[in-house]
């Protein structure tokens, strides 16, 4: 990962432009943001103003995952600008009459381009699975949502799912989500275009190429990778597809 603050690195990584090193201003910090509100300013460039905190706090990598668990947004009414939450799974009854491999929601994208299926576990997988439907009229690369749930520790998780145009049918991925409980709740991002110098972290990658459950998604992860520029994340991508 290169220097400057992390705003500026995450600008570069989804503008694929370079800088020279600029010092942080007082008013931008990171730490004490939760973990979508910071993936979102990555995407955007956004300045997050210091939370308050009671010390100071080593810099911390792109997207790295929080060490607190994060709250219930769908609650709080805290998302960050960009972030969905998805419909709750149904619950008791409701759920053991869906039965393994039904969809147990179907929801859209505020903006209505993509569309979410999440699916229960069934006696050849199981567990809680997504298929995700983008409309990608008019893109030439791929396009990367990320998907965020409380494990089963209470730390967030957060997956990548890439999607291209395919051959036949819509674009779509269809990936595990590990760890993934019935009650949690499932929040996304709006898909944003992959870059030369997109960054994530090795284990974030790794996690996410290994959930990638059929040929489309690996064919998505195949074409991210011959798009990135950072030689690692390429390497760690051949690995989980091998």
């Amino acid at each position: 990962m290169t220097t400057g603050s992390v705003i500026a690195r995450s600008w570069r990584s989804f503008t694929g432009r370079t800088s020279a090193h600029i010092p942080p201003s007082p008013g931008r910090g990171w730490h004490g943001h939760t973990l979508r509100r910071r993936v979102w300013a990555s995407f955007t460039g956004a300045e997050l103003r210091p939370a308050r905190s009671h010390g100071p706090l080593p810099d911390e990598p792109l997207l790295d995952l929080p060490s607190q668990p994060a709250p219930d947004r769908s609650r709080s009414g805290s998302l960050a600008p960009g972030w969905f939450t998805l419909p709750r799974l149904p619950q008791g009854s409701g759920l053991a009459a869906a039965g393994g491999d039904s969809v147990l929601i179907e929801a859209s994208s505020p903006d209505g381009r993509a569309r979410f299926l999440v699916r229960g576990p069934g006696i050849t997988a199981p567990e809680h699975r997504l298929e995700l439907i983008l409309d990608t009229a008019g893109t030439d690369r791929p396009l990367m949502t990320v998907v965020s749930y409380p494990g089963p520790d209470g730390t967030e998780q957060l997956l990548l799912v890439p999607v291209v145009r395919g051959r036949f049918g819509p674009p779509a991925s269809y990936v595990r989500l590990p760890g993934f409980d019935a009650a949690a709740t499932l929040t996304a991002s709006g898909a944003v275009p992959v870059t030369p110098n997109s960054s994530w972290t090795a284990a974030q990658v790794a996690a996410s190429v290994g959930a990638a459950l059929n040929d489309a998604t690996r064919e998505a992860w195949r074409q991210v990778r011959e798009l990135l520029a950072d030689e690692g994340l390429q390497a760690v991508i051949d690995r989980g597809l091998r």
